[in-house]
């Protein structure tokens, strides 16, 4: 692997004060090829004016048109509400289905995480449309996400299956003022008509004791077989620290699960992407150092992993991310999310054969959203 090409979607430095920060990166390709990238973009990576935009480039990144700019335009039941992305894909042609995570930021004080229990604000996923290539969206659908409270997206659109079948992957953790401990578990949420209900749920990864955090899945689908295969980051309760990124292989249709397994790959955020046949690439936040976004490839869907040909796809020149490779309480790791420079990165096959990985990157005070295209051979 190589780079072929980088740059950015939408440089901070360039960007008015409310606009400075991004994080929550996600790129989704179109029917008539055209690069969506969408994200949460904020005055601080934690602020009450957060909110998305979308990008979209017509020629593989070369260059960017703003489609759309959500500040100000979400609300909570008529309050004060934050909308920290629109993961983009197109159930039906042209028409792109997003799926948002609406906070409830009402009460001005109070931080996205509850300093005292890590319990989390109030949350909702919900789904929008757009018919205009994502000038304009639909008001909101809110997925019932019952009996799961905290309920996130991780940033993952909604994925296609057989038969006309519709799951939305998403993770839950615990009610803001909950001072019992948070209880993380992966699943899949199911639709039967096109997105209207979503009555059923199915459990990707959840430790039995607890001991481990499967967070951020993000899942890839076998071309050939359908079969389905999650990559977490994964967070050792016990140890206090981020171990390996884990994997699991689901069913078809998502509704048995492996256990999660070590991929002795050391990363946070995974992106895995199918690549044909067997070929599965990884891009990950990788803390230590040297910090950056690492590429992996997989010659047998994940199984084991070629570490020779490995890339970065990013290198931070900024030193040692906080509390990389420490031991930390919850508290901590909270308040090291937040002083992260880089991450998120998510990747989609180009036309030509190559990969294009987006991801977030800056220093202490600006983040802008990147691309890089990577060459496979």
């Amino acid at each position: 692997m190589k780079i072929a090409a980088a740059g950015p979607v939408y440089d901070g430095l360039e960007a008015p004060a409310h606009q400075k920060s991004c994080a929550f990166t996600n790129v989704y390709l179109g029917h008539d090829n055209t690069l969506y990238v969408s994200g949460r973009w904020g005055s601080e990576r934690d602020s009450l004016d957060g909110h998305p935009c979308v990008f979209t480039s017509s020629d593989f990144g070369d260059t960017w048109e703003k489609r759309y700019d959500g500040h100000g335009q979400w609300d909570w039941d008529g309050k004060r509400g934050e909308n920290k992305c629109l993961t983009c894909t197109e159930l039906s042609t042209a028409v792109l289905t997003a799926t948002s995570l609406l906070v409830d930021r009402s009460h001005r004080d109070r931080p996205f995480i509850n300093p005292l229990t890590q319990g989390i604000l109030p949350m909702r996923i919900v789904h929008s449309r757009s018919s205009d290539g994502g000038r304009t969206w639909e008001p909101p659908r809110i997925m019932d996400t019952s009996p799961h409270v905290a309920a996130s997206t991780c940033t993952h659109a909604i994925i296609p299956l057989a038969g006309g079948l519709l799951v939305q992957p998403y993770e839950h953790w615990k009610e803001y003022d909950d001072p019992a401990p948070g209880v993380p578990a992966a699943r899949l949420r199911y639709s039967h008509d096109q997105g209207e209900t979503w009555p059923d749920f199915a459990t990707v990864a959840q430790h039995p004791d607890n001991r481990l955090a499967y967070w951020d899945q993000r899942l890839a689908v076998h071309p050939d077989t359908r079969q389905l295969v999650a990559m977490f980051w994964t967070h050792d309760f016990t140890l206090g620290k981020d171990i390996d990124v884990h994997i699991g292989w689901g069913s078809a249709d998502g509704h048995e699960w492996s256990v999660p397994q070590p991929t002795a790959l050391p990363g946070q955020h995974c992106q895995p992407l199918a690549l044909g046949g067997d070929r599965l690439l990884a891009a990950y936040s990788h803390r230590g150092d040297p910090p950056g976004i690492a590429l992996s490839i997989s010659d047998d869907f994940g199984k084991t992993w070629d570490r020779g040909r490995d890339i970065m796809a990013y290198d931070s020149t900024l030193g040692s991310e906080s509390g990389a490779g420490h031991s930390r309480s919850q508290a901590d790791l909270w308040n090291d999310m937040e002083k992260w420079r880089f991450g998120h990165p998510r990747a989609v096959p180009l036309p030509n054969g190559e990969v294009f990985v987006v991801f977030y990157a800056g220093d202490d005070e600006i983040k802008s959203a990147r691309w890089v295209r990577v060459s496979l051979e």
